[in-house]
């Protein structure tokens, strides 16, 4: 798929988790963001005619996957998620990994399977900042929640909005990490909705059309209020955050490897039940040496 000189690099397994999909803007040596689609494409396009650029929208794993094959090109990031590109220990820390007792084995998923490398990159890219490549225009759109740094790319000329990882897909968004928002994600997709694209490109699945999009971005913020409403529901008695877990709101049910899923699922509920209770919906009672959340029954 391409519009001037902007294409968009399918990843493996359909662009599913470990990759995504890439942007490739063809001026000059060339720019691609988000190197985690094709290796074997992403290669040939550093032999010809060469990658001058690597952009990374935010710090997630799937999305720098193929980084450690460009060396020599300049990286640039979100300006908020820079410090995990600099450090693993950031990385985990802003995960919500460290001090785990797996967090050996998530050290090694970093840097055995996704091949993470520190590096300090050579640009951090702020909100509404406007790019300039050959002929091809793009504005940063800061959409935080996912991560506090991540970015969307908004080609005016070619009518393309890269959603990145608000992907509008079936599952609906993803905030599972300690310094995620959903708040922000909220704020996020009802700020990108607004971006008067004819095509939407995504990090996760396949090119959406202005036709459908209005369609994907309402069920997708539905998912949020789905998720809401399964967990008040089920508190309508009293139960602990395990309790909770192990009802897989999020994901529906158990999957593989368990300690992923059930991290990112807790990390989620954990945001959900944040958020009921700031806003007097949730309670939580002790009930001999534990926790247990319980929705507030208003007369």
């Amino acid at each position: 798929m391409r519009r001037g000189n902007v294409e968009l690099i399918p990843g493996k397994n359909q662009g599913h988790y470990p990759y995504s999909n890439s942007i490739f803007i063809d001026e000059g040596p060339g720019i691609v963001i988000d190197p985690a689609s094709d290796e074997e494409r992403l290669l040939a396009l550093k032999k010809n005619p060469g990658i001058g650029i690597i952009i990374n929208t935010h710090y997630h794993e799937d999305h720098f996957l193929y980084n450690h094959h460009f060396p020599e090109a300049e990286l640039w990031v979100p300006e908020r998620d820079a410090p995990a590109f600099e450090s693993l220990e950031t990385i985990l820390d802003y995960c919500g990994i460290l001090g785990l007792p797996d967090e050996e084995t998530w050290r090694s998923y970093y840097l055995d399977r996704f091949n993470y490398r520190a590096r300090k990159p050579e640009r951090k890219l702020k909100g509404s900042e406007k790019l300039r490549f050959g002929k091809t225009r793009v504005e940063v759109i800061h959409a935080p929640g996912h991560t506090p740094g991540h970015s969307g790319f908004w080609f005016p000329d070619e009518k393309i909005l890269f959603l990145a990882d608000y992907d509008l897909t079936a599952f609906g968004p993803w905030y599972g990490d300690r310094v995620s928002s959903l708040e922000d994600t909220i704020a996020s997709i009802e700020k990108l909705r607004k971006i008067p694209a004819e095509v939407y490109w995504v990090s996760h699945g396949e090119e959406i059309p202005r036709a459908k999009v209005a369609e994907r971005f309402e069920e997708y913020l539905r998912v949020i209020t789905a998720r809401e409403e399964k967990l008040l529901t089920f508190l309508r008695a009293p139960h602990s955050l395990d309790e909770i877990v192990e009802q897989w709101i999020i994901y529906r049910k158990e999957r593989e490897p368990v300690y992923f899923f059930k991290f990112a699922e807790q990390a989620m509920v954990k945001k959900h039940l944040e958020n009921l209770l700031r806003r007097g919906l949730l309670r939580i009672d002790k009930n001999g040496g534990r926790e247990e959340y319980i929705k507030i029954v208003k007369d």
